[in-house]
């Protein structure tokens, strides 16, 4: 019964476009209707040569990286979901009541003109409801805060770059929304996930219950302080640190080239940085079972630029006892890509944050969880 009710939904038409620009890359990822869910229509990750903040201000280049991206895949219209730069977004988690007679929205701007001693008037201002599992506690939301004149400044960059912005959203919400299509069938239930989304500069935590948005936190573990430590403790250039990690990575179970040694020393000096990493996961995992009633979730999956790492999963997996995966758009979604595309999608936050992006406004036929 799904399937022709997808299909009558939009039969034959691509969704939005997710369009994420990151540090390094422009990241796009349309979807469209299959048999029983969407499938990738087309996806591009084209490296832009520059800073972000140049290349956002340069809508004549942006435009030619996104005419090189329709011209290499199949992308269809013009619209896009996208999100603003990450250092342009604050976000914060919110505690508020609803007081009687009064609207969500009016409460939570209240109680964060009382948090933040700053003038609302001239921010973009929006929030997400947080996952309560306790109807006695207070009201939570995750809240964000933009400069309405960056937003403006934004939308007028992708309007002069040829696309049609339908909606503008934040990351962290999109790589739920996509956290919410894992593992899920018309009989199964919405698993609950951790999700460690490695950056350059900082990592995030991100727990998706069901397919609400429970919380999310940056934690101080990033790419470059693992490059840090390398050139600290082996006076190792970061540039050489990172071909290597790259390379060799931290898998010390192979017995190539004389027993991996380069891996082994690598695993060696970073593990204090890794074990960093197990507390913040595991601080946040009691948070999340003092959240629901001792639960906690069902498998962690890992993203970005660690997540490249040769070895990292299995590294990963004897700091935790719970599943580890990573988190690959294109094994949730159905694709027709070649190897040689999908080699040119690496597991880069910003893929995945595209196709989070790609899946606003597309319709949800399955169950929630409970």
């Amino acid at each position: 019964m799904f399937a022709p009710l997808w299909r009558a939904l939009a039969p034959g038409k691509a969704y939005d476009i997710g369009l994420h620009i990151g540090l390094e890359r422009v990241n796009l990822m349309q979807l469209q209707p299959g048999e029983s869910r969407p499938t990738v229509r087309a996806a591009a990750s084209i490296s832009h040569g520059t800073s972000r903040d140049d290349l956002i201000a340069n809508p004549a280049r942006l435009k030619q990286l996104i005419k090189r991206a329709f011209a290499e895949q199949p992308f269809q219209g013009s619209r896009v979901v996208t999100c603003l730069p990450s250092d342009q977004v604050k976000m914060l988690l919110l505690n508020y009541t609803v007081a009687e007679g009064a609207s969500e929205s009016d409460s939570v701007i209240r109680e964060l003109r009382e948090r933040v001693h700053e003038e609302l008037d001239g921010m973009v201002v929006d929030y997400i409801p947080v996952r309560q599992e306790h109807p006695s506690r207070p009201k939570e939301a995750i809240v964000a805060m933009a400069s309405r004149d960056k937003v403006l400044a934004y939308l007028d960059v992708l309007s002069g770059a040829g696309l049609q912005v339908a909606s503008l959203d934040v990351a962290p919400a999109a790589l739920a929304r996509l956290m919410s299509w894992i593992n899920v069938t018309e009989t199964s239930a919405v698993p609950n996930l951790l999700l460690i989304n490695f950056g350059s500069r900082n990592s995030y935590l991100t727990v998706v219950w069901g397919r609400r948005l429970m919380l999310d936190r940056p934690i101080e573990f990033a790419e470059q302080r693992l490059l840090a430590r390398l050139k600290n403790i082996l006076d190792m250039a970061e540039s050489e640190g990172k071909r290597l990690l790259l390379e060799r990575g931290l898998d010390t179970r192979s017995e190539r080239d004389g027993g991996n040694e380069i891996s082994h020393t690598l695993k060696e000096v970073l593990q204090p940085e890794f074990a960093a990493l197990k507390a913040e996961v595991n601080n946040t995992l009691v948070y999340t079972a003092s959240r629901t009633h001792g639960r906690s979730v069902d498998c962690i999956y890992v993203v970005g630029s660690v997540a490249r790492y040769p070895g990292i999963e299995h590294l990963l997996r004897e700091q935790f006892s719970l599943p580890l995966k990573l988190l690959d758009p294109c094994a949730i979604f159905e694709h027709h890509l070649t190897d040689k595309e999908l080699s040119s999608l690496p597991l880069r936050s910003g893929v995945a944050a595209a196709t989070g992006l790609a899946l606003r406004g597309v319709p949800v036929l399955w169950p929630t969880s409970t």
